[in-house]
């Protein structure tokens, strides 16, 4: 991330099972736990449909 990033911040509650199997794909690809979050909701966002336009 560019020291210019903005995100939005939320707290979210997981249950132990779905935060297991993020950390263990955020493990896999060398990423925190917020960013996998962040890259799985682009991805089910995306199947939806919905478009996403990166910030300029």
């Amino acid at each position: 991330m560019s020291p210019k990033y903005r995100g939005k911040r939320s707290n979210v509650t997981f249950p132990p099972a779905v935060y297991d199997a993020i950390a263990k794909l955020a493990e896999t690809e060398t990423r925190t736990v917020s960013q996998m979050v962040v890259v799985l909701c682009g991805e089910a966002l995306k199947e939806r449909g919905v478009e996403i336009k990166p910030d300029e």
